[in-house]
Order: C-alpha cells, then sequence, then structure tokens
C-alpha cells in the first residue's frame, strides 16, 4: 500500500478518494501550492526552511520542529526562508477516516477542532521531533501480508501522540502578522466581511496604508496576495455552510459569491470537487464541521 508520495497534490488527491489518508515529504525550496482548502485535515512537521504560515485568519513564525495542524475549513499557505533547504513531512487526512478511527475515548477530531485548548502550532523538542519523524518514515517501508493495516496503525499512533503533546502546552503561540498592524487589520476586516463586495481600496483604508503597501506587506507576511486570500476564506466559508446544511445556492451567496457559476468554479478549483458533490459526500457520511 503506498500512501507517501512526492508531492501535496498527490497526497490530498490519494486521501480524498480512498477517504483515508495520504503522506508526502519533500526538500523542494517552493511549496507546492498557493493559499488553498481543501478536503482533508492536515498535519505538517516543518524539519528546516519555513519562515511564516497563514493559517485561516493567523500568520505563525516557522522555526524548526515546528508542527502545524490544520482543519478541512482553514485555507493556509506557509512561506520559506530564502535558500533554505524547506525539509517537511505532511501527513493529510479525510475526515471520514477520522470519523471512523474515532471511539467513545478517543476523539480524533479533538486536534483538528482545536477543542480543549488546542491550537494550530506546537514547537517540539528535540526528542519529540524525531520520534514524529521516525513514525513518519514508517510509512514508505513496503510490507506485505497486513501493509495497509501497519501503515493505518502508524496514523492512529501519530495523531494520539500528537493530541498528548497537547496536554503538555498551555501557552498560546505567537502570530506573526501581530507585528505588523497593517496585516491584522486587514485580516480582521476580511473575515468581519467577507460576505459583502470588498475592495483593495477599502481594505487599505482601515489598516490606514496605502494599496500598494498592504500588498506588499501581505505578501510579505502570508505569502499570497490580498485577493486570494479573500477568495479562500470565502471557500472555506462555504463549506462550513454546507456542513451545516444550507443548499450549494445559498452557501454561495452567504459566503460573498455573488456569480453562481463563478463560485462553482472556484470551488471545484480549490477543493478539487464541486460543492454539490462535496454537499452529497457530507450527507453519506454525515459530516459536521468540526
Amino acid at each position: 500500500m503506498r500512501c507517501l508520495f512526492e508531492h501535496c497534490k498527490e497526497a490530498v488527491e490519494y486521501a480524498s478518494r480512498t477517504k483515508t489518508f495520504g503522506a508526502y515529504y519533500s526538500e523542494r525550496q517552493s511549496p507546492d501550492r498557493d493559499i488553498h482548502v481543501h478536503e482533508c485535515c492536515e498535519i505538517l512537521l516543518c524539519l528546516s526552511g519555513g519562515e511564516h504560515f497563514l493559517i485561516d485568519n493567523r500568520v505563525y513564525d516557522v522555526s524548526d520542529g515546528d508542527l502545524f495542524i490544520i482543519n478541512q475549513f482553514e485555507a493556509h499557505k506557509i512561506t520559506v526562508r530564502q535558500g533554505a533547504d524547506f525539509r517537511r513531512f505532511v501527513l493529510e487526512l479525510h475526515p471520514t477516516f477520522l470519523y471512523a478511527s474515532s471511539t467513545e475515548e478517543t476523539n480524533l477530531l479533538d486536534c483538528f477542532s482545536h477543542a480543549n485548548g488546542a491550537k494550530n502550532k506546537l514547537s517540539l523538542s528535540a526528542e519529540e521531533t524525531e520520534t514524529l519523524v521516525s513514525l513518519f518514515r514508517e510509512l514508505s517501508a513496503e510490507e506485505a501480508y497486513g501493509d495497509d493495516l501497519i501503515k493505518k496503525s502508524t496514523v492512529l499512533r501519530i495523531l494520539v501522540y500528537i493530541r498528548r503533546l497537547y496536554e503538555t502546552r498551555a501557552d498560546e503561540p505567537p502570530v506573526a502578522g501581530e507585528r505588523h498592524r497593517a496585516v491584522r487589520l486587514a485580516i480582521e476586516y476580511i473575515n468581519e466581511n467577507y460576505a459583502q463586495e470588498l475592495s483593495l481600496e477599502a481594505i487599505s483604508k482601515v489598516c490606514f496604508v496605502s494599496v500598494n503597501q498592504l500588498c506588499r506587506l501581505f505578501r510579505r507576511f502570508c505569502g499570497t496576495t490580498v485577493s486570494k486570500y479573500l477568495t479562500s476564506k470565502r471557500i472555506a466559508e462555504a463549506k462550513k455552510l454546507l456542513s451545516a446544511g444550507k443548499n450549494v445556492t445559498d452557501a454561495a451567496y452567504l459566503s460573498g459569491f455573488n456569480d453562481y457559476a463563478n463560485f462553482i468554479r472556484v470551488f471545484k478549483s480549490h477543493v478539487g470537487i464541486s460543492p454539490g458533490k462535496y454537499k452529497a459526500q457530507l450527507d453519506a457520511y454525515r459530516i459536521s464541521p468540526v
């Protein structure tokens, strides 16, 4: 059973198609994608080269040994230090797998729902990092009989280990965007007004900077453009609305898409499937927002 791939897209596609999980390891300087939101929950272990990580409405500094937890409703984009080897393991987990593998005593969605104090970021010790690296490496081994069960067991061990790490952490991780007021204000304004018509001029005005300065700062700290962040925010909110039972039409307009056809196109581009198919899968597996 092959579940460790060379590209993020391959891991997401495999996890989505099989409703299980897919992983990948890479040392490429450029991350695979711009800001995006997809069907899967994601775990990213940065071994070297990370700089900033935009997750939903926060921008985190990235250091070697940082672990990031992202649910299926959070748009995200990581940037890398210039000239550095960007070494990371990533695990993509379909929500259906998490639901099916949970028990009454152990809810594997705890970390991804950010419940019980769980955050997007955990800074690991060298020993904790090595433990997770060893587990990730087990996913590359090719066994004979029972290989699928062995790999599933490894993934469950990763999830349980991470959840236990959360029990030892109490402090809120620092947010890089807080260091620049304009970036923070832009993100806050978009999050509060994504359902309305928004322009760069309107956003820059509430941030007290010019359009050019806002775009430059947003690109520096977030690794993407203001407009792409806005689109990803709307797609993430549309996914939540569909998960809450809204029909496709309502989800489109309530999340800020005034053009229905454009919503269908953009949703499929970001998530990988149409909103209608996404809703059908949710209905079939009774998946609700975490």
